[in-house]
């Protein structure tokens, strides 16, 4: 019997072991450590046999042929440098190490599948055997002197028959190639030759990576032959390759190609990817100049096609064609985010081509598009481009809003708010180029039509407009950047004032651009709005002084009517207007220069009446009707300050003035209004306050509305009533969200009023025609016997005292139609003057609480909460007796010398509150009277008796007299105000 032969141990290295682990590691420092390792503890000189070290390198070979992730990048890097080092230039003879044809034949057998293996481990070999390869040629031993061309041809056989052989390789393949020409550069030309020789012998000259490899190999060693008759002066990009060249990288279906005379050889295109192919970056780089080659060309100019060209033949009419593909849209996508960061900016006009445009905004238009992902990253990445180099905004810009390729409404058709971000860094010095992109689009808005020119040309402005407006969300606090934003903002209103305020149609100055077609007065009026619009804007929440811009676009119309080389304003005025306008023009300096040297709370009232001459002059040259009245009398008020520098005191002719402006449907001059008011609250009188409270007295009717602006009228302040009756409720911008729903409300409640009426009015209309012609009304005249003679009965004479009669009666219902209209809107437009006014007294209140004449408001605030049939109105008026008693304590308490005068207020206010009212006029009738107590209690406690005994007899009054409705709640404050005072 025989004994089993003893297995002998294997002598195992442990620590290379660990090694290897390691090489595949996922932490790239793990990896480059353990390489490190491999070449200082087992490589080095010395410390390993040649035996060891072939078995090393077989190692490695195995290990890129290991399907785990990290794998292949560091066993390949390991065995780079242990090839630099043990068969590099400085090379070191190990005995029984073999020479690089046989680690190329080591690298086959290692890299070979043999056998039934799945087809992810066929993969996986592939892979190994490419990942050797190209260790290898970067190690750079195949390129010595003593090295000859046969290691650097089965080398190319090897990355060549991957290519073939696997299509999904062909990628990597050509990668490795133009690397290696890179590799090559300074060393002999003969390797770079065999490169091109295999190139055109395996019919890869035509492919997208022959395409790269050519021109790599091209300017790098331009004295090489290349083969004849593939390229036009041996030039992949001569401008007569346009058509083949688009083929190539669209990569058309695979053709034969001759081989050996005999054999034909199919070359197949490679697997479609999501990522592009390296070609494109080397023929983008080699016609925009930014390539990594930096070398001369070896072709003229003239001859080599431009990149708008190549753009526009390869990209736009292929990948982005009508007909293309997804895929390949998909593609274009991925090019034009690659080349957006790095095309030059006088190329970058060239990239956003015709079709290229129409997928984009057609991609952007709908979140169930195939790739509008895509498209908005394609968006994100040109966003990008304009932040990290603002002097390419206006271009950008230029081109997304072009009239051939792009659309004025870009964002509006996107659903994005790509030209919003564009034009919303008003602090950048290169917004000026920002500027003359929407010049150009108002001078040639690309239309003849002139409707649909006026609609580009207000697109234009609207989205000046909202610059201005972005400057509110994007505040910036550096001074510099901040005299830059104010600097464009007036560029923006001179931009506007020069087309709303001046013929620029023969000839555009300083441009010699026509205007085409020319600017209607409609666009004009247009562009009128939009600088009240911006001023607007400005005044609610300004960046700096709204004076300032005011008082410059003023300057700026003023300074183009005196230009006597261009006498082309609009305004038609006669000499008297324009004399009006010369002393307002003098008054306007004389406000700037003292509002500069008065100190801050001075020179703040002089900015806030800069501000209202500003606007008055400048509604002058809208040719508001009321205006220039309106200018004569701020000339007569302000003569002092002409004549003696210093502000007029008549504070009734101003508040006049401003009721006239809030009048006005517009919300720049009601904000205007209520700055003006704000600064100049300290100053007003008891008229100026009475003639606000006429307003609150006037009742909301058609009667009241006749009294109130005839009165105004009558003074030469404001317009007709006719005017005002324009002011509409959505227009009021002051008011909250939930105040306007509440109005809104308040209308609904009217309209269903007016239905309820229209009903009667209706039912009486239908009993008059069933009079006349004879008829019932509804089922009565279906059941009803037919005794009545019909129609056909009737003579002429009876038929046509019929027809008069009818029209008759539709006239009276017309009328009566056109009376509640006009009631209606009537009620409306003294609701809202209502509101306005309110605004500027909670204004007053809150400014000057302490002073006396405030007093005077507290009855005409009480009687309007009662007497409103507005609640929106009633509602404010609450609040503004809330806050003035808030704010009325204390040290804030008005000191008053006139006793019997808020002792007979504190009476009528007790009158009012026994009135018939809701519970919030009984509560803000108590706030008022407390106030007053306090009033007289900071003068002298011993006041309180008196106040007592008025207090006494409205409690009287409400046990005994059955007209008294006084609330409990009004004696329950004044209990609970007797409690704290006596603490």
């Amino acid at each position: 019997m025989s004994k089993k032969r003893r297995r002998e141990k294997v002598a195992v290295d442990t620590q290379l072991v660990e090694v290897y682990e390691d090489l595949a590691n996922v932490d790239e420092n793990v990896r480059l450590k353990a390489a490190q390792t491999l070449l200082t503890n087992f490589v080095a000189e010395g410390k390993a046999t040649g035996e060891q070290l072939n078995e090393i390198v077989r190692r490695l070979l195995r290990g890129l042929c290991s399907g785990r992730k990290a794998a292949r990048l560091g066993f390949s890097v390991a065995l780079t440098e242990l090839l630099a080092e043990l068969l590099g230039p400085d090379r070191r003879d190990v005995a029984g190490f073999q020479n690089v044809l046989e680690l190329i034949d080591t690298l086959k057998k290692q890299s070979e599948v043999s056998g039934n293996v799945s087809g992810q481990e066929e993969r996986d070999h592939q892979f190994g055997r490419l990942f050797g390869a190209e260790s290898i040629i970067k190690s750079g031993i195949l390129f010595q002197p003593s090295i000859g061309l046969e290691a650097w041809a089965s080398i190319l056989d090897i990355v060549h028959d991957l290519a073939k052989k696997k299509p999904w390789l062909k990628e990597e393949c050509g990668f490795i190639l133009f690397n290696s020409v890179q590799i090559l550069k300074g060393k002999d030309p003969k390797y770079a030759q065999l490169i091109i020789d295999k190139l055109q012998a395996n019919g890869f000259s035509e492919t997208p990576q022959g395409l790269a490899i050519w021109i790599g190999a091209q300017a790098e060693f331009p004295s090489i032959d290349f083969p004849q008759g593939v390229w036009h002066h041996q030039d992949p990009l001569n401008r007569k390759e346009r058509s083949k060249l688009a083929r190539i990288l669209m990569e058309a279906p695979a053709v034969n190609l001759p081989r050996n005379g005999n054999e034909s050889e199919v070359v197949t295109k490679g697997a479609w990817t999501t990522k592009l192919q390296f070609a494109w970056d080397v023929i983008l780089a080699e016609l925009l100049d930014i390539g990594p080659q930096g070398l001369q060309k070896n072709t003229k100019p003239a001859k080599r096609i431009r990149f708008a060209e190549f753009w526009e033949k390869c990209i736009d009419n292929t990948l982005f064609a009508a007909s293309s593909s997804q895929e390949r849209k998909y593609s274009g996508f991925l090019l034009f985010q690659r080349t957006i960061p790095t095309v030059p900016v006088q190329s970058l006009p060239a990239v956003f081509t015709k079709n290229l445009m129409r997928c984009l905004t057609n991609q952007l238009a709908s979140s169930e598009r195939y790739l509008h992902r895509t498209a908005g990253k394609s968006i994100e990445a040109v966003l990008a481009r304009a932040r990290s180099n603002p002097n390419t905004r206006a271009t950008i810009l230029e081109a997304l809003l072009d009239p051939v390729n792009g659309d004025i409404n870009f964002d509006k058709v996107t659903k994005t708010k790509t030209i919003e971000s564009l034009t919303s860094r008003l602090n950048d010095p290169a917004f000026e180029q920002v500027i003359e992109v929407y010049e150009k689009l108002i001078l040639r808005p690309g239309i003849e039509d002139e409707k649909a020119a006026a609609s580009r040309r207000q697109s234009a402005a609207d989205q000046l407009v909202s610059a201005v407006r972005s400057i509110q969300h994007h505040p910036t606090e550096d001074i510099l950047a901040k005299s830059e934003c104010l600097i464009n903002i007036r560029r923006i209103t001179a931009l506007l004032a020069k087309y709303a305020y001046f013929d620029v149609d023969n000839a555009d100055e300083g441009r010699g651009i026509k205007a085409i077609p020319k600017i209607s007065r409609e666009s004009r009026e247009m562009f009128r709005t939009r600088i009240s619009s911006c001023l607007s804007s400005l005044v609610a929440k300004p960046v700096g002084e709204p004076s300032y811009f005011a008082y410059e676009l003023i300057c700026n119309i003023h300074g183009r009517e005196e230009n006597v080389d261009h006498p082309n304003a609009v305004l038609d005025a006669d000499e008297n207007v324009r004399s009006v306008l010369e002393k307002a023009w003098q008054t306007l300096r004389k406000l700037h220069s003292q509002s500069n040297l008065h100190p801050d709370e001075e020179a703040r009232k002089f900015r806030a009446l800069e501000l209202l001459y500003s606007l008055t002059i400048l509604q002058v040259h809208n040719e508001e009707a009321d205006a220039v009245g309106i200018l004569v009398e701020l000339n007569q008020s302000f003569k002092p300050l002409l004549q003696e520098k210093k502000l007029p005191q008549d504070s009734g002719t101003l508040i006049e003035i401003l009721l006239s402006f809030i009048a006005k449907p517009s919300q720049l001059f009601r904000r205007l209004a209520q700055q003006v008011f704000r600064a100049c609250a300290s100053q007003l009188d008891d008229t100026a306050l009475q003639s606000l409270i006429k307003i609150l007295e006037t009742k909301e009717s058609l009667l009241g509305q006749s009294q109130m602006f005839d009165q105004v009228d009558e003074d030469g302040l404001a317009g007709s009533a006719s005017d005002v009756e324009e002011v509409d409720l959505a227009k009021i911008g002051s008011r909250s969200s939930s105040a306007e729903e509440e109005s809104d409300e308040e209308l609904s409640n009217i309209d269903a009023a007016d239905s309820d009426g229209n009903g009667d009015e209706l039912a009486a209309l239908n009993a008059k025609l069933a009079n006349i012609v004879g008829t019932r009304p509804g089922n009565e005249d279906i059941d009803a016997e037919d005794s009545s003679s019909s129609d056909e009965e009737m003579t002429d004479e009876q038929m046509f005292e019929l027809n008069g009669s009818l029209e008759n009666i539709f006239r009276e219902h017309k009328k009566a139609t056109s009376k509640k209209t006009e009631k209606k809107d009537a009620k409306e437009n003294i609701v809202n003057f209502k509101l306005r006014v309110l605004d500027l007294l909670e204004i007053y209140v809150k400014q000057e609480h302490g002073n006396g004449l405030g007093l005077s408001l507290s009855l005409p605030i009480l009687t309007l909460i009662r007497t409103t049939t507005s609640p929106l109105v009633s509602r404010k008026a609450c609040e503004v007796m809330r806050e003035y008693a808030r704010l009325c304590k204390g040290d804030g308490v008005p000191q008053i010398e006139d006793i019997d005068f808020v002792f007979g207020l504190l009476e009528a206010v007790h009158a009012e509150a026994m009135k018939e009212g809701s519970n919030a006029h009984a509560s803000a009738c108590s706030q008022a009277s407390l106030l007053l107590v306090r009033v007289l209690v900071a003068r002298d406690r011993e006041y309180l008796r008196r106040v007592v005994k008025i207090y006494g007899a409205t409690q009287e009054s409400s046990l005994f007299d059955s007209s008294c409705r006084v609330k409990t709640s009004f004696f329950t404050d004044w209990l609970n105000w007797c409690t704290s005072a006596r603490k």
